[in-house]
């Protein structure tokens, strides 16, 4: 082959990469409060969950694997100070989908990302540097640190902490499927990360997080509004938890002002954990007109075998009360298998349709999902 021709289809290739990367499906799985620890921040070094493990989240991996393994950074090949934590998500999908036309292969990289973390006392600086979809207008922006941020937390076990940067407001039961409507249209949409200020309250009895906001300036965001967003959530035993929250935002073409509540429930005997969350969203359009939207999401999570937990969910989106035969349902079923410490396969499967019983359109997708975690 030409080497001309070679490099082109290399250039090719690496852009087509770049394009379709979507790093912000890194988060951490809820499944596994109640049923393995308490908070999500038991297990990651953000306070909201997400992103880079700590060292219980480290020890959780090697524990709930099937073939165990050593759940540090490169298993352990590379030994780290104790003021540093690194990691890093690589997730690549494959599969068939179908958005009303028929059905089509799929393939594509879901995440290419690496964390680093640096604590000196009660002070961490945390960021990520990972691929993204570039705007138009700036192609070095492939690139980004999606995450970055400043924090203050006193104790790892108990108490307050307060963090200045870009992230993602805390909203929400903050599941890692960015496709469930409570997070695309519910608040906590995907690349919804914002610059802000966020303080809050974690323990075992009782969490809580206020986010103040603006909308990116350097960057296209999929919140493009100015806010403010609040989440509480009591632990209720050992078995169950509500929360509520509320979230409101002011962009140039809208303001939003929304609600909800979760909840979740751990039946040991059956190894089985139920979350739901429900929300209701009032959008006023700059124009004068305006929409009431409800978001709802049910989830039962079974950890059947050492290393396995099988999804299945419902959830449902109307996008405007007003209107008739416009609502969403969708039903998903994915099975997680984690063979070792850093690997973890997943098939996902989703079925939806507009207007469910009277005939809407339906779509819907099958993939395969290979994720390796540094």
């Amino acid at each position: 082959m030409n080497p001309r021709r070679r490099s082109a289809r290399r250039a090719a290739w690496l852009l087509t990469l770049a394009l379709v990367v979507t790093p912000a499906i890194a988060a951490a799985y809820p499944q596994y409060t109640l049923s393995r620890q308490t908070t999500c921040a038991a297990c990651h070094v953000s306070p909201a969950g997400s992103g880079l493990l700590d060292g219980m989240g480290e020890v959780t991996a090697e524990e709930d694997a099937s073939w165990g393994g050593d759940g540090r950074f490169l298993s352990g090949r590379v030994e780290l100070p104790e003021w540093l934590k690194a990691g890093g998500d690589f997730r690549f999908a494959g599969g068939a989908s179908d958005k009303g036309a028929g059905i089509g292969g799929a393939a594509f990289p879901m995440q290419l990302e690496g964390y680093a973390a640096i604590t000196k006392g009660a002070v961490t600086g945390y960021a990520t540097l990972g691929l993204v979809r570039p705007n138009e207008d700036s192609p070095a922006s492939v690139i980004q640190t999606r995450e970055h941020w400043v924090m203050y937390r006193p104790s790892a076990e108990e108490g307050y902490y307060v963090r200045a940067g870009r992230f993602q407001p805390v909203y929400g039961l903050r599941l890692s499927e960015h496709v469930f409507y409570v997070r695309r249209y519910g608040g906590a949409q995907l690349y919804g990360e914002t610059y802000g200020v966020n303080a809050g309250w974690v323990s075992d009895s009782v969490e809580a997080h206020v986010t103040g906001f603006i909308k990116d300036p350097l960057r296209d965001s999929s919140e493009l509004g100015n806010g403010a967003a609040i989440y509480v959530e009591k632990r209720l035993g050992q078995e169950a938890a509500v929360g509520a929250q509320a979230r409101y935002a002011k962009s140039d073409l809208d303001t939003r002002a929304q609600a909800g509540l979760t909840g979740k429930l751990w039946i040991p005997c059956a190894d089985l954990l139920l979350q739901a969350e429900a929300g209701i969203t009032q959008q006023d359009f700059d124009a004068g007109s305006g929409r009431t939207q409800l978001t709802s999401q049910l989830l039962a999570s079974w950890f059947f075998k050492r290393g396995f937990f099988l999804d299945v969910g419902v959830g449902q989106y109307n996008a405007d009360l007003s209107l008739k035969y416009q609502d969403r349902t969708a039903v998903d079923a994915n099975l997680h298998w984690f063979p070792s410490a850093h690997w973890e396969l997943v098939l996902m499967g989703r079925v939806q349709t507009i207007g469910f019983g009277n005939g809407g359109p339906g779509s819907g997708f099958t993939l395969l999902q290979v994720h390796y975690r540094l």
